[in-house]
């Protein structure tokens, strides 16, 4: 098996990856598969591609080609239970919950997992209900629920893990139902349609494998003896097992609040701002200097950063064609979020803008950070005027600090309803300083950003954990068969990297070592 890597096609062209393969090693018979592709858009707009080849190619191809072909060998993962573990208990099933448990059933061991909140469908039905009337339920919402925050947003499966077994996670989810082309894109998505499907099949599996998932199932206490966990406690009572893993979804606030009492936590930084919203075609203009149907809709990300400033700022979570959401999970608290489907077909583009924050913000504590979210939170649902509406303005109006009468070109996504009004008094004044120098940056690299009619929409204060629970061989400091572990505990962000931390938490479980 060789790799060849480097094969330009423009947009369009894809059919002719065949024939590109057969003039570059001069060979008829061979099968081959795609391992990586992306979009150069940066002059002329091809797509790069490296491709497996299962070919034998003659030496002078080698030459010939130089630093574009190599010999390809894949490395299996395998995992076997040397501990002889018997047992697992997952709080959550989120994708650090689900990967987790479905590495340790391959593995033989007994496995239960509890969520909080309902299964797909049920809870898409309760969050279609909140869309409609404002009516949340803290328990089963766009924050809770299978499949955890990642399931509503754009199904992002972007990870800055260089981690071999990431393909392991890819893999999985294709063989559950996503799309093939996760498996090679360089900025892989699956749209929140396609992936509530492909979790309700890992579902399937993870029982069909004889593992036990309950909802509506939250954990309340930890009973404990000897310095381990003897059993925790649930809203439908006791439940025992060899090893616990704490798969906490980030906005877990209560449990952290238990926690605290068991364990070491910290407050970790974390990043602040708006949701901003672009017509889609607007940012495909500004991206691609052109229309054309054979392109994605474009993505975005940009940073700024200014050394005598105390916060960098930065785009992030990116949703073309997308729309803004409520992730909301308490009353009377307001937080938004962004998400798209499979075709990203939405009217607006939208991102999270936002800005660092440490304890010089949120102060000392090991739930200070988290308690902040909740000041916001707070101030950005009394600001939007109550029943979950959110505040929101015209990028101008935000930029001359004036409160905005009404959208321009650009009308919000955000359901249940929204609020024209000012939010320049949401955060402190040198996190909206910065904001504000940061999209005149970001306006010089992609041209409209700036666009006077852009909507922000407030609050965007989930980016990431803000509690780290402290650990060490994926176990917390004070119980050996305790393990936090995905984007709660405050070493993962994102699904994949949250897969990955499930998968290895899993692997150091089995096995002693990840």
């Amino acid at each position: 098996m060789i790799i060849l890597r480097n094969i330009k096609l423009r947009p369009g062209e894809e059919k002719n990856l065949r024939a590109k393969i057969e003039n570059l090693i001069e060979e008829k018979d061979f099968s081959f598969e795609i391992y990586k592709r992306s979009l150069d858009a940066r002059k002329e707009i091809f797509y790069v591609y490296q491709v497996l080849v299962d070919c034998k190619v003659k030496d002078k191809i080698y030459k010939k080609l130089k630093n574009n072909i190599g010999d390809y060998r894949e490395e299996k993962l395998i995992i076997e239970n040397k501990n002889n573990v018997r047992s697992a208990l997952v709080v959550g099933a989120g994708p650090s919950g689900l990967f987790c448990a479905y590495t340790l059933l391959k593995a033989g061991v007994k496995v239960k997992i509890i969520e909080r909140g309902d299964d797909i469908d049920s809870r898409l039905k309760k969050i279609n209900n909140f869309l409609y009337t404002g009516e949340l339920d803290t328990e089963s919402n766009i924050s809770f629920g299978e499949g955890g925050a990642g399931t509503f947003s754009d199904g992002k499966l972007t990870s800055r893990s260089k981690d071999p077994r990431s393909r392991k996670i890819f893999e999985i989810l294709h063989n559950h139902g996503g799309p093939e082309d996760i498996l090679y894109d360089s900025m892989p998505h699956i749209g929140t349609d396609i992936l509530r499907g492909v979790i309700k099949n890992i579902r399937k599996s993870i029982i069909d494998m004889g593992g036990e998932i309950y909802f509506r199932r939250k954990l309340i206490d930890l009973k404990i003896k000897g310095g381990r966990i003897l059993s925790v406690m649930t809203n439908e009572g006791g439940m025992k097992s060899d090893e616990y893993i704490l798969a906490l979804g980030n906005s877990a606030r209560d449990t952290f609040d238990l926690l605290k009492k068991y364990v070491s936590l910290e407050s970790k930084p974390f990043a602040v701002g708006f949701r901003i919203e672009h017509l889609r075609e607007d940012i495909n203009f500004a991206q691609y200097k052109r229309e054309d149907k054979n392109l994605p809709p474009a993505t975005y990300a940009l940073t700024y950063s200014k050394k005598e400033n105390s916060h960098n700022a930065y785009t992030f979570c990116m949703c073309p064609g997308g729309l803004v959401i409520p992730s909301s999970s308490e009353k009377d608290l307001l937080a938004v979020n962004g998400m798209s489907y499979h075709r990203r077909s939405g009217l607006n583009s939208n991102s999270a803008l936002v800005a660092s924050i440490d304890k010089k913000i949120f102060g000392e504590g090991p739930l200070a950070a988290m308690n902040y979210q909740r000041k916001i939170e707070k101030k950005a649902f009394i600001l939007g005027g109550g029943s979950f509406a959110a505040p929101v303005q015209r990028l101008e109006d935000f930029l001359e600090d004036r409160p905005s009468q009404g959208p321009g070109k650009i009308i919000p996504s955000y359901k249940p309803a929204y609020k024209f009004t000012n939010l320049n008094n949401l955060y402190e004044p040198s996190i909206t300083k910065v904001l504000k120098e940061a999209i005149d940056s970001m306006d010089k690299k992609l041209k409209g950003f700036g666009d006077k009619d852009a909507i922000l929409t407030g609050a965007e204060t989930r980016t990431s954990s803000p509690i780290r629970i402290l650990r060490e061989s994926y176990h917390t400091l004070e119980f050996e068969n305790l393990r936090p572990i995905g984007e709660g505990s405050g070493y993962a962000g994102g699904i994949i990297s949250s897969a990955l931390d499930g998968l290895k938490c899993a692997i150091e479980i089995l096995e002693g070592t990840c």
